[in-house]
């Protein structure tokens, strides 16, 4: 049983603490079903003044101590003397026999609080430890760290099943981005997220009410949260719902994510660890320095730069391309071609109108139609390289209209022969083909679409291309502008890699089923990608289908959506509904940048891939280089290779198998919403 508290604790009243603990204890026993209920209790963080701390043996003593007397688990954190050279936040999780099961420290600053006369783990290589209860594996997050996608990523890693979040909540601009963060890092990681926040606090003398953040995230269902001023709230953790999920292949997030491609690029961008702050002040003189060394805060380099400007999000109704029959690809791509640039162009003219995003699948329809499985030779027949006629129809588009324009297609690319990528297009105002981005997180693995990803060849691809391509950037007058596609939104590695080569707007062409299983979850990533990386999130889909090519009729399948949000995670405007779509949004470049330069609100200043490197290993998530075989032999059909990581994970004990094992079918369903 989990219980989590509002309320305010301080390691320097032991009787205070006591008597929290045991109207704990006395709470499970009223709530559970079973005489003696194997309980963990959350506390808040404890931000006690750096000059009072304590050593860390005489707080986790009075800890041990308590948790023994009730026989209880207690986690927590607190700034405590912990041996540096200055106090330092701690994480605990302490055994009914008050044994110390888990200690973490602290990595990030104390944003929120506007930094402190502490320090922290800051840039150190971090085990990401998790220890096992009774009832589940669990690790920790100190306050704001559960905010950095990497972090959760590695308590997955690790095998954990709750991240424990202890922290201190304030209300300001990120408060409700910062909510959804905690979600994300629970849908992305398939994991509960459970936080505790002081619904209040001292503050040199006077009680300081706080707001209400405690609760408990699941993946994808409501969160179960604190109402006004209650002590205590006891959320249901329903633990084989979560191992059963975790071995599902659709919705094994930690064992679909590529993690030796992103770690090859987090190796590379180790540095030396930093001289870590120990006060305000030399926390302000760091945050100054990062600022001084973050390209995207400091002026944009054309001599015309455009920081306020319009954009256009095309929500499209394609014809899909038939599987086999007689039918000729290429003219039915050039009647959606046609279709939606006359759409698209008809709303264009206005002179503040810079940006121009496709949807996926605009050109081809969705991947697969009627439950048939495309073959990899379908898809060269629909793909385009660099030069085709559709290049020249979309540069003249850009030109006429003198706007940049994001779209995607299925591409060949003449080194690779016989491989088809699921790629998205950027051409300038000049009708130019500035670079081209491959889809890294995709429906491969699962077999569903016969499409090569980066990682799938990853050694030839980098010999070919080298790492940045992976991750292409655009620095043009309008912003620096960068592309994604779809089911990359789920994986936070990927916006967070197009971020730390300096994008602010991310095109992100996207085709999602309006199915109710993940829909929150997809929601709600795309305005954490955007709040955690200080980025525009212009995420155009389509919406709907017709039913076959030569009909009129549509289907909606697929309910469009689309949506812009803002680079703080807060949604500017949404499609409301299914059907073509134009929608016009604003992007102000300034604005963005401004928060940028807030060392509070750019969380990505503080990211360090050194903490987190060595746990994106080659053994972690999906397999890199499967097919680097024929490319017309696709090894994914089935599913195979994913249900053989995941059994994996369990042979590992990272995952914890469900006391029912699933049946061969139930493994072997997929779904096809990437």
């Amino acid at each position: 049983m989990l219980i989590l508290t509002q309320a305010a604790w301080t390691p320097t009243d032991s009787k205070a603490f006591d008597s929290l603990a045991a109207a704990a204890s006395r709470e499970a026993r009223r709530q559970s079903a079973v005489a003696n209920p194997d309980v963990l209790l959350l506390m808040p963080h404890a931000p006690d003044d750096p000059k009072r701390a304590l050593e860390e043996a005489s707080v986790m003593a009075m800890v041990s101590a308590t948790a023994k007397g009730h026989g209880i688990h207690i986690a927590g954190s607190a700034v405590m003397d912990a041996g540096a050279a200055a106090p330092q936040t701690i994480g605990f999780v302490v055994a009914p026999t008050g044994d110390v099961l888990l200690r973490t420290a602290k990595i990030s600053p104390d944003l929120i609080e506007g930094f402190t006369d502490t320090t922290s783990a800051m840039g150190q290589p971090a085990e990401f430890p998790v220890t096992t209860l009774p009832f589940a594996k669990v690790g920790m997050l100190c306050g704001e760290d559960i905010h950095f996608a990497q972090y959760g990523r590695a308590l997955a890693f690790n095998g954990a099943e709750i991240i424990l979040n202890p922290s201190v909540e304030r209300s300001d601009q990120q408060f409700d981005h910062r909510v959804m963060s905690r979600f994300g890092r629970a849908s992305e990681n398939v994991t509960y997220v459970a936080v505790a926040s002081p619904s209040e606090m001292d503050d040199g003398g006077m009680r300081v009410k706080l707001p209400t953040a405690t609760a408990l995230y699941p993946w994808e269902r409501e969160a179960t949260a604190v109402r006004g001023d209650e002590t205590f709230v006891v959320p249901d953790i329903d633990m084989q719902l979560l191992r059963r999920r975790r071995v599902t292949p659709q919705g094994s997030f930690p064992a679909i994510v590529r993690a030796d491609v992103y770690g090859r690029g987090y190796q590379d961008s180790k540095q030396p660890p930093p001289a870590v702050p120990t006060t305000r002040d030399t926390w302000l003189q760091e945050a100054r320095r990062r600022l001084g060394t973050d390209a995207e805060t400091r002026g944009p380099k054309h001599p015309k730069p455009e920081e306020q400007y319009d954009c256009m999000l095309v929500q499209t109704v394609a014809r899909l391309i038939p599987i086999g029959g007689n039918v000729d690809p290429r003219e039915i791509i050039r009647k959606n071609l046609d279709e939606h640039l006359a759409s698209a162009g008809s709303r264009l003219s206005v002179p503040t109108m810079r940006l121009c995003v496709f949807p996926e699948f605009w050109l081809t329809g969705p991947g697969g139609i009627g439950g048939v499985q495309r073959t990899v030779q379908d898809l060269e027949r629909m793909s385009i390289t660099e030069g085709d006629e559709i290049f020249d129809i979309v540069g003249k588009f850009a030109q006429d209209y003198n706007v940049y324009v994001a779209f995607q297609n299925f591409e060949v690319h003449p080194k690779l022969p016989g491989r088809v990528f699921n790629a998205s297009f950027l051409i300038d105002d000049q009708g130019n083909h500035v670079h081209t981005y491959r889809k890294n997180q995709c429906a491969d693995v699962w077999g569903l679409l016969p499409d090569t990803t980066p990682g799938s060849i990853i050694d030839e691809y980098l010999d070919l291309f080298g790492y940045d391509a992976l991750f292409p950037v655009a620095d043009t007058p309008i912003g620096k502008l960068a592309n994604m596609i779809c089911f990359d939104n789920m994986s936070p590695e990927v916006a967070g890699a197009l971020r730390n080569r300096g994008a602010e707007v991310i095109l992100h062409s996207t085709s999602e089923p309006h199915g109710g299983e993940g829909r929150r979850a997809w929601d709600n990533a795309r305005r954490t990608r955007a709040m955690e990386n200080c980025a525009y999130m212009l995420s155009a889909m389509d919406g709907g289908e017709y039913k076959s090519h030569d009909s009129e009729h549509m289907t909606f399948f697929r309910r469009g959506h689309t949506r812009l949000v803002n680079f703080d995670g807060s949604l500017q405007g949404t499609v409301d509904g299914p059907g073509p779509v134009l929608l016009r949004a604003h992007i102000d470049l300034a604005a963005l940048r401004r928060a940028r330069a807030n060392a509070r609100t750019n969380f990505q200043l503080w990211n360090d891939p050194g903490v987190y490197a060595d746990h994106y290993s080659p053994n972690m998530g999906f397999p890199s280089n499967m097919w680097a075989g024929d490319p017309y032999e696709n090894p994914y059909i089935g599913a195979q290779a994913m249900i053989d990581r995941i059994e994996s994970y369990v042979d590992q004990g990272i995952y914890v198998a469900p006391d029912t094992a699933l049946s061969d079918k139930t493994k072997a369903r997929t779904s096809d919403v990437m």
